[in-house]
């Protein structure tokens, strides 16, 4: 019955004495898996199990070797320099095996043979891989590449595709019986909100997924996780896996495991694709297959090392700001090497020969997608350089505040458009990230420098800001009755209601022209009249 879990392992695990790596392989998979097998067989461990290390795209080099050292416990006193980053397979001895089956008095333990695809592993090796292991995956997902629901299914998915055609169209009982399990490990998650919700997404996504690639019953179709692996275990990645895997993975023979590796390498000789039945057997596919996927290594390899080259100086890497341009470079001339040594015919009839082609263009874009982000983060670090050495230009002055910003506003300028020709422009199948993210950073860390050198500045007092200049207001206003009312009108009354009329002690109220001439009417006006000397007339 298929069934899923979600575990979380909030605290390390802790490893027997009797647990350690026991050898290590740098050869090409999934046939390294063969030698670490009888390595672990040689060191006492009776009981076998594989699993294929696979990871998003958006887990770095760097972090995938933490990753994968931790969750195994690799330690230096443990054997740990067995486990390098060219290391494609290695093996750790677990505890001790109490198995009734075996007279013998000497004690025996299980062991776990670890494949670790490199990241310029193409997708049939890894979907061999993962089949040599019986189908049992331990997949790291980046937090990035989950909130954005892309780079999840690079290598998974042709894994999963393998798995589900290899199942009805291999026809042993033996692998239909074969219990798969999938321990998906988020990074950076702390707690089980964070592990709900990633499982929530991961789900929604690998639907999505599922509903694209290749099955065998199209009126059938598996649309779940569940549905493809026994065992889907959702941990956090703050500590070792390996007793998880030791509790739920399926043990076996050395013998049969190593069957079973064989049996891979076997079926990916014949087929290189990721389905069994996806090759035409006509002669023509089979002579390209043959013929092709060992060039497509060479020239993706060439291509690779090409680009290389020329952003190294003394093992070193360097910024080369028309990365994009390089890399267009190298992908056409790696190419058109392929088309040379390909030919014309198989080229334009084989349709394995142009999957192949196809398939080898994107690889190769893939594969140098993580330089360009190492050549992002060295534009990063060169447009600081250049931020720090403008300021030390800059004149102590009252508007040094508005100076420094004006330096990291031409700074954030240049990063942007120096980070458009780190872009290759040919690339139309990977989907290199957008150096928005690194811009933003820029920005955010120039912001926070500035503001601890003016405080500095300013502590050290070298820096007064400019100070702020007093401002002179005036105002004109017309007042309606400069000299007030009377008691019988309020003061907000600008226009009486009534008719007002002056009434001298003479009764004379009227005012001759030769008054207003003279100006005498004036010595006849009272402007605030008071008490019975004033009528209102209606």
């Amino acid at each position: 019955m298929k069934f899923i879990h979600l575990t979380t392992l909030m605290t390390m695990l802790g490893v027997s004495q009797a647990s350690h790596i026991v050898s290590g392989s740098s050869s090409r998979l999934p046939m390294s898996l063969s030698s670490v097998i009888n390595d672990l067989e040689a060191e006492g461990a009776s009981r076998i199990t594989t699993v294929a290390f696979l990871t998003s795209r958006g887990i770095t080099k760097s972090k995938r070797s933490a990753i994968l050292k931790s969750l195994f416990g690799v330690t230096n006193d443990s054997n740990g320099e067995a486990v390098e980053d060219s290391t494609t397979a290695f093996g750790k001895r677990m505890s001790a095996v109490d198995d009734d089956e075996i007279e013998d008095d000497d004690e025996t333990y299980a062991g776990i043979a670890v494949a670790n695809p490199l990241a310029g592993a193409s997708s049939n090796e890894v979907a061999a891989t993962v089949q040599a292991c019986g189908g049992n995956i331990l997949y790291v997902v980046s937090k990035e590449d989950l909130s954005r629901g892309e780079r999840l299914f690079d290598k998974l998915a042709p894994a999963i595709e393998r798995i589900i055609n290899q199942e009805s169209g291999d026809g042993a009982v033996s692998d239909n019986d074969q219990i798969r399990n999938l321990v998906v490990v988020i990074e950076g998650a702390t707690t089980t909100e964070e592990l709900m919700a990633a499982k929530n997404k991961l789900e929604n996504a690998a639907a999505i997924v599922l509903s694209t690639i290749v099955q065998p019953e199209p009126n059938n179709r598996v649309t779940t996780l569940q549905q493809v692996f026994d065992s889907v275990e959702f941990v956090a990645s703050n500590g070792p896996v390996d007793e998880l895997l030791e509790d739920i993975g399926t043990f076996c023979d050395p013998s049969d495991a190593t069957a079973s590796v064989a049996k891979a390498v076997f079926q990916d000789a014949s087929s290189q694709t990721t389905t069994v039945a996806g090759l035409h057997k006509s002669p023509l596919d089979l002579a390209a297959a043959r013929k092709l996927l060992p060039l497509s290594r060479k020239v993706l390899k060439s291509c690779i090392d090409t680009v290389k080259d020329n952003i190294s100086s003394d093992g070193e890497s360097q910024l080369v700001r028309d990365f994009g341009a390089l890399c267009d470079a190298s992908v056409q001339r790696s190419m058109d090497e392929f088309d040379t040594s390909a030919g014309n015919t198989l080229l334009k009839e084989s349709t394995v020969a142009k999957r192949i082609r196809s398939d080898l263009v994107e690889e190769m874009y893939s594969e140098l997608e993580s330089y360009y982000e190492e050549q992002l983060e060295l534009l990063h670090t060169a447009s600081f350089v250049m931020f720090k050495s403008n300021l030390s230009k800059l004149r102590l002055s009252p508007n040094l505040a508005s100076d420094m910003e004006k330096v990291a506003a031409d700074v954030v300028k240049v990063f942007s458009e120096t980070s458009e020709t780190l872009f290759a422009k040919k690339n139309k199948s990977a989907r290199w990230p957008k150096g928005d993210v690194n811009m933003s950073n820029l920005r955010k860390e120039l912001k926070e420098y500035i503001t601890l050198r003016l405080q500095a500045a300013r502590a050290d007092g070298k820096y007064r800001p400019a100070p702020r200049k007093g401002m002179t207001l005036g105002f004109h206003w017309l007042l309606p009755k400069p000299f007030g009312n009377d008691y019988r009108q309020e003061p907000w009354d600008v226009h009486a209601k009534d008719n007002l009329v002056y009434v001298p002690k003479d009764k004379i109220t009227d005012v001759r022209k030769e008054e207003v001439l003279t100006g005498d009417w004036r010595d006849s006006v009272v402007p605030c009249p008071t008490a019975n000397e004033m009528m209102y007339l209606k």
